[in-house]
């Protein structure tokens, strides 16, 4: 009962999408992928049905010989291969050696018998019913082109089972979730890394199956696609999912009309992950035998989280995939990024930044030459031209009017520094238009950040005194106490001229109010929480 409970509340989510709705190019390995796997199962679908039908009648025969000879089933070697082909479940078996060591007596019998002249053409029988058993599953599509089971399998199944499914639920409920969270990731990755991706993915989620193998063939994409959920958690954990609530669905007939709601994608991934848990450890600990590879999904899980996490580690992404996007993503780029980027992918960075340095003289507003140069100053580990560069993609997209553009410009130049030594630098007014972006956004915690950054950067900068007020507002406007108190004295210390100057009087105050009450909190938690109702409103 717990176990069905559990999948309706995972099968009354389904994910459609995610809100990164716009890309810079059209996820064509996501589509192909997608279109592949429908295509193969319907193709496949006449073949697939035969074959199931045959199957289901070799193991119909097969299991009732078994029901009219269950003492066979006292021979250690018969469960054994019985155990091999799936016609019995590690539970019974185990169960049966537990009654005949229970009853020795009864132990005794059945081997004395299994010694019989009787005893012997009924295995000769159930050989021949097991040579046809085995005969009619080698035979099968999935077999051959699935993980074969018992440690059967080929090096190019690890692949090909990732583009087989059962039925259509099988089918569609992957692609579904495959959908929601693929394009994304293409999107940021790039098509070439996308693809190597999700095959090694395919792979991986096999070696569990590969170490414990199975009775039975392994397919689907499943685990491939627990890749790529795995990747989107680590890579883009706030991201919300679009998900379908199929209670919601079911409301439409009580007049309620909101059918998608949005969830960050740590948590409905979150959730779902844990469900998978807690559903394989209820079939565990009840002895099924579930036909969900739930190993595959830990493990291609597993995979998508290391791979993203070394895709961060290493800055590959910032250092070498957007920079080549960047630079792609127009159908019109001219001939000399062409060339230079060729002259890059050779290793000649010279070549490259004079070709580029050239065609910018003619053409400054070129952001496909820009995004190339400065993938070559990141090569070359260039960072004041790299500063420069990205100063100009800035300072063109906000002439522009596209803001969003000219924050994940900057947001690429802060992640092409090393840790420790991270110095942008770009027009003081361009700087502000940033923070003033991230603060419209509500992300008042990364504008705090990159508020404090111009000030500490830029501290003769006429706009440093506005900046550092506020600074300290939306420090304070989440939670973070600390740094709207340091940025609140910097303006003081400045001397601004009103309104500015009262905005830092007033923002001391409530500093050292907040640093008050933490204080009597920290001694006294619960008579400060009874007494002053405002610490309800405070994060510690």
């Amino acid at each position: 009962m717990l176990r069905f409970i559990f999948l309706l509340i995972v099968a009354s989510f389904i994910p459609i999408g995610n809100e990164k709705s716009t890309v810079r190019r059209l996820p064509w390995i996501t589509f192909s992928i997608l279109l592949l796997n429908v295509f193969i199962f319907v193709v496949t679908l006449p073949l697939v049905a035969g074959q199931q039908e045959r199957m289901l009648k070799t193991e119909t025969k097969m299991d009732q010989f078994i029901q009219q000879h269950q003492e066979l089933l006292a021979d250690q070697d018969v469960r054994k291969t019985l155990l091999e082909v799936g016609m019995i479940s590690k539970f019974e078996s185990d169960a049966i050696e537990e009654q005949l060591q229970n009853s020795p007596t009864v132990s005794a019998r059945y081997q004395e018998w299994l010694s019989s002249v009787d005893a012997q053409t009924l295995r000769e029988e159930l050989d021949q019913k097991l040579a046809a058993l085995k005969e009619a599953s080698h035979d099968r599509l999935w077999y051959k082109w699935g993980l074969s089971p018992n440690g059967n399998w080929k090096l190019p199944q690890l692949i090909t089972a990732a583009f087989l499914h059962g039925d259509r639920v099988h089918l569609f409920g992957n692609l579904i979730f495959l959908f929601a969270v693929a394009f994304s990731l293409e999107d940021l990755w790039g098509r070439g890394v996308f693809l190597s991706f999700y095959l090694l993915g395919a792979a991986a989620a096999c070696i569990p199956s590969i170490i414990l193998p199975s009775a039975l063939p392994m397919i689907g994409a499943s685990g491939a696609i627990s890749a790529t959920m795995g990747a989107f958690l680590f890579r883009l954990p706030k991201t919300k999912i679009k998900v379908l609530a199929v209670f919601r669905l079911l409301g439409l007939l009580v007049g309620k009309k909101r059918l998608v709601v949005m969830v960050p994608g740590y948590v409905f991934i979150g959730a779902y992950f844990a469900a998978q848990v807690v559903v394989w450890y209820l079939d565990k600990r009840a002895g099924l035998v579930s036909n969900v590879a739930y190993s595959a999904h830990f493990a291609g899980f597993a995979f998508g989280v290391c791979f993203a996490m070394m895709i961060k580690l290493t800055k590959y992404e910032e250092l070498h995939i957007n920079p080549r996007i960047e630079a792609m993503v127009s159908f019109s780029a001219a001939p000399a990024v062409t060339e230079a980027l060729e002259a890059l992918d050779k290793g000649d960075t010279l070549m490259a930044e004079k070709k580029l340095r050239s065609h910018l003289a003619r053409e400054p507003n070129d952001t496909n030459a820009m995004m190339a140069a400065i993938q070559v100053f990141q090569t070359t580990s260039n960072f004041d031209r790299l500063n420069t560069m990205y100063a100009r993609l800035i300072r063109h997209h906000l002439a522009s009017g596209d803001k969003e553009a000219a924050l994940y410009a900057y947001e690429s130049l802060l992640s092409a520094f090393p840790e420790n030594n991270v110095t942008p630098r770009i027009g003081a007014g361009d700087w502000i238009s940033i923070c003033e972006h991230l603060k419209a956004s509500d992300l008042n915690r990364e504008a705090a950040v990159e508020y404090e950054r111009f000030v500490n950067a830029c501290p003769d900068d006429p706009l440093v005194s506005r900046a550092a007020v506020d600074a300290g507002e939306v420090a304070l406007s989440v939670s973070d106490s600390d740094r709207a108190l340091r940025m609140f004295q910097k303006a003081e210390a400045m001397h601004v001229m009103e309104p500015y100057a009262e905005r830092a009087r007033i923002g001391i105050e409530e500093c050292n109010r907040i640093a008050e009450i933490r204080g009597k909190w920290a001694k006294h938690p619960r008579s400060v929480q009874d007494s002053d109702p405002a610490i309800e409103d405070l994060s510690f």
